[in-house]
């Protein structure tokens, strides 16, 4: 009833024009922020001051990027463009990160073979890639299954460990559990991963750029988006970067940006969740852009360079 109360209450305040977001009754309303989090499976791997940072910038990415640089228009939308997969569900298992990471390779292997395969197998990089570390022995840069990794991780994994090669969902099917790996022979056949932009302690100006190119995977704090109907969120109890500099470091999920836009007189980032289709506006979320707002963009963002088989 309190988060009932508070939805009607923020409501009023969005009819008026006072706020830019609404909200809705969700499958969550019976849950403390807690309960929500474990039930969405929030959380990513921690790191210190002593966390290496390494960027990879793939030779072939960094052309795309260049021949773009500085032409991004004013909006834009893979989903317009039919070159998103749909959206998915993670469950209570922290596989957000591999969600967002086969969410960029899916657009990706679009762009490659004029296919959009729908859909590559999250599973299949949470169970084989797990234990895997984006640098040798940190336990920051790490997968570990339900327990959260990076999205770098996966890519790092997919390229170096693997062949850039990734399963169909008919072959390895979700299970929001963690499982033994079962090593090879559902493949998807039309392209692989062969490289990766990653880059840490960044900026929203560059990440328009990379948008142009592909879909992103980056993180932020989703500890109140649990009930965001539509609009462009911009929530008061969220950080904001350009304010808080810790901000950055209190992110809990990874999620896919796939456009930005202005609504409203705001810029948003357009983002893809993997919390299933009830979740916003059918599985998407538009976040203010600029201020690194819930921290959004600000620890990192990664993308994938692909090739046909």
């Amino acid at each position: 009833m309190k988060n009932y109360q508070e939805m009607l209450e923020h409501n009023v305040l969005y009819e008026a024009g006072e706020v830019s977001w609404a909200r809705k009754v969700t499958q969550f309303y019976d849950l403390t922020y807690d309960e929500f989090a474990s039930a969405v499976g929030l959380g990513m791997p921690q790191y210190d001051n002593t966390t290496m940072f390494e960027d990879i910038e793939d030779d072939l990415y960094l052309e795309q990027l260049a021949k773009v640089k500085g032409s991004a228009p004013a909006s834009w939308s893979w989903v317009d463009q039919r070159g998103v997969t749909s959206v998915k569900n993670q469950g209570q298992c922290g596989s957000c990160a591999a969600f967002a990471a086969m969410a960029v390779i899916e657009s990706c292997f679009w762009q490659q073979t004029g296919t959009l395969y729908d859909d590559l197998s999250e599973q299949h990089i949470v169970d084989c890639a797990n234990g895997h570390y984006y640098y040798d022995n940190d336990g920051a840069w790490g997968a570990f299954g339900c327990d959260g990794a990076w999205p770098a991780t996966y890519l790092d994994w997919l390229v170096t460990k693997n062949n850039g090669m990734t399963w169909k969902e008919s072959s390895y099917p979700y299970t929001a559990s963690e499982g033994s790996c079962k090593g090879s022979g559902g493949n998807y056949g039309g392209a692989h991963v062969t490289g990766m932009y990653n880059k840490w302690n960044t900026g929203e100006s560059d990440m328009k750029d990379l948008v142009y190119v592909n879909p992103v995977a980056t993180t932020l704090v989703a500890t109140y988006l649990g009930d965001y109907s539509h609009g462009v969120y911009d929530d008061s109890r969220c950080c904001d970067q350009s304010t808080d500099a810790n901000c950055k470091y209190t992110v809990n999920h990874a999620i896919t940006v796939v456009g930005y836009g202005s609504e409203g007189g705001k810029d948003y980032w357009l983002i893809k969740n993997s919390w299933g289709a009830r979740f916003g506006e059918d599985g998407y979320f538009k976040i203010k852009r600029g201020t690194g707002h819930c921290g959004v963009g600000r620890q990192g963002y990664t993308s994938a360079y692909c090739a046909h088989i």
